[in-house]
């Protein structure tokens, strides 16, 4: 887009900019519209959103990044992206302690809505208006120590 508002399409003005949020429960029909882009990917209907998205950024299909650095984050790295990391204790086999890292594992279960960002504009030759994705966000449960909810956080950003 232009610094002017112009999509792609020259005949077109930025409306505005728009934030939506999803719940991913409620997002079954983009799986099933994907194989019509794509027969391949008809073996993922009835796999909800959020574990067909980390599944296809760690196959690297799609491709993720750290919201704070704007760097792209590894496919293999996903699961334990920015997830708490504590050393435990690991005795070997002779009773010999060794420290050991562990990193927690990121569950799509507490991956409850997608944010989805996106500019609308109005096409001056047709008088239609039309939206272009930016990016999409997948929002993680922030928990206390006790396990209670306190918000969501964007786990990534993945751009269009």
């Amino acid at each position: 887009m232009s610094a002017s508002g112009q999509s792609k399409n020259s005949n077109s003005i930025l409306i505005r900019h728009d934030t939506t949020s999803l719940k991913a429960s409620e997002c079954e029909w983009l799986i099933k519209s994907l194989p019509k882009n794509k027969p391949a990917l008809t073996i993922h209907i009835g796999t909800n959103i959020p574990d067909l998205i980390l599944h296809l950024i760690e196959k690297g299909e799609i491709i993720a990044t750290d919201i704070a650095t704007e760097k792209p984050i590894p496919g293999k790295e996903i699961y334990t992206w920015n997830k708490p990391v504590d050393t435990v204790a690991v005795y070997d086999i002779n009773g010999n302690i060794k420290d050991s890292l562990i990193k927690q594992e990121r569950l799509t279960q507490y991956m409850p809505e997608i944010k989805i960002y996106q500019d609308w504009f109005l096409d001056m030759d047709t008088g239609k208006f039309y939206s272009e994705v930016k990016w999409i966000e997948l929002m993680e449960g922030i928990y206390t120590s006790n396990g209670f909810l306190i918000g969501y956080a964007p786990a990534f950003r993945i751009y269009y």
